[in-house]
C-alpha cells in the first residue's frame, strides 16, 4: 500500500485561502510551510512530482483529533537551498502572498520561535472532508498501528494511503455532531448570510453511507422496565402519548440513567421508561 503523509495541526485559514483560490485557479500549485527544522524524510526520498504525487492528510490546529483535509503533494524543496532574494525565492514569495494572504510573511525561513523552517511542500487538489474523521483511522506505516491524536500541533507521520474507492467511513455520531456544530455556526452567521447560501444550495441532499457503533442491549431489561411502567412515563408521570401500530401497546422508550457509553450498567436499576418528549429532554434539554 502506498505511503501517505499526515501533518498534525495546520491553521485552517491557510487551507481556506488555498481552497478559495482553487475555485478560480484550478490546477494551480500552492505551498505549505510546516514549522520544523527537520526535513520530511519521505518527501526527500519519494521526490513527489505531478506524475508521481504523495497523498497528504491534514488535521487542524484547533481539532487535532480529526483529519479535515487531504491534498496531493507534487513537490518538495529544502528552503535552505533557495537563496533568499533570488529569482526563485521572489517568485514563490510573491505567489504565497497573492494566493495565500493569511501567510503575511510570504516565504519565511524561520518560525515564530526563531527556529529554521526547512520544508516547502507543493500541493494541488486540496479538499476539505465534509465530515472530518478520526485521526485513529490512519494506520502508521512504521508499525501498522492506528495514529493517535496529539494534544499539541506540530509534527508528521507516515501513514497508509486510504483507498480512493473506499473513503474513510463516517460515524453516525460524527455526522450528527458535525450537523449540530454547523447549525450553531449558521445561527451565528445571521439571516442574510444564510439567505445567500440557500440561494445557491442544492435542493436535494447528498446521499452518503454511515456506520454506527452500538451496544447489544439485554431485551429482558427493556421488557421488565416497560412492564414496571405500566404505560406511564416514569419522569412526567403522564400516560404514553400514543399506542404502537405493531402491537397496540403504550409507546414508551427505555432510557439509561447513566448512559452505556459513560460506563452505565444495562440493568433495570439504571433504566427508566420515558415518553419521547422526556427522553429527548433528558438528552438535549438544559440541565437544572
Amino acid at each position: 500500500m502506498a505511503t501517505a503523509l499526515f501533518i498534525n495541526g495546520v491553521y485552517e485559514e491557510i487551507l481556506a485561502d488555498i481552497e478559495q483560490s482553487q475555485r478560480s485557479h484550478p490546477g494551480k500549485t500552492y505551498y505549505l510551510q510546516p514549522y520544523t527544522s527537520r526535513p520530511i524524510t519521505h518527501l526527500v526520498k519519494a521526490k513527489p512530482t505531478p506524475e508521481n504525487p504523495v497523498m497528504l492528510y491534514v488535521s487542524l490546529s484547533d481539532s487535532l483529533d480529526r483529519v479535515s483535509y487531504s491534498a496531493r503533494i507534487v513537490g518538495w524543496q529544502d528552503k535552505r537551498e533557495i537563496q533568499q532574494g533570488s529569482a526563485a525565492f521572489l517568485q514563490i514569495d510573491q505567489e504565497i502572498r497573492k494566493f495565500q494572504p493569511s501567510e503575511k510573511d510570504g516565504l519565511y525561513l524561520k518560525g515564530p520561535n526563531g527556529n529554521q523552517c526547512v520544508n516547502l511542500i507543493s500541493v494541488v487538489d486540496l479538499k476539505r472532508f465534509e465530515i472530518p474523521f478520526e485521526v485513529s483511522r490512519l494506520i502508521k506505516t512504521s508499525d501498522g498501528m492506528p495514529r493517535k491524536a496529539r494534544t499539541q500541533p506540530g509534527g508528521w507521520s507516515y501513514v497508509q494511503e486510504l483507498p480512493i474507492t473506499a473513503p474513510a467511513p463516517i460515524l453516525w455520531e460524527d455526522l450528527e455532531a458535525n450537523l449540530q456544530a454547523e447549525v450553531q455556526k449558521s445561527l451565528q452567521d445571521g439571516a442574510e448570510a444564510r439567505k445567500q447560501r440557500l440561494a445557491n444550495a442544492p435542493k436535494k441532499p447528498e446521499r452518503i453511507q454511515v456506520i454506527s457503533s452500538a451496544y447489544r442491549r439485554n431485551p429482558d431489561v427493556i421488557a421488565d422496565v416497560l412492564s414496571r411502567a405500566k404505560g406511564t412515563c416514569e419522569a412526567c408521570l403522564c400516560s404514553a402519548p400514543f399506542f404502537r401500530a405493531r402491537d397496540g401497546e403504550p409507546y414508551l422508550e427505555v432510557h439509561h440513567r447513566i448512559m452505556l457509553s459513560a460506563g452505565g450498567e444495562d440493568t433495570t436499576d439504571n433504566a427508566v421508561a420515558l415518553c419521547p418528549n422526556c427522553h429527548r429532554k433528558d438528552h438535549f434539554g438544559k440541565k437544572t
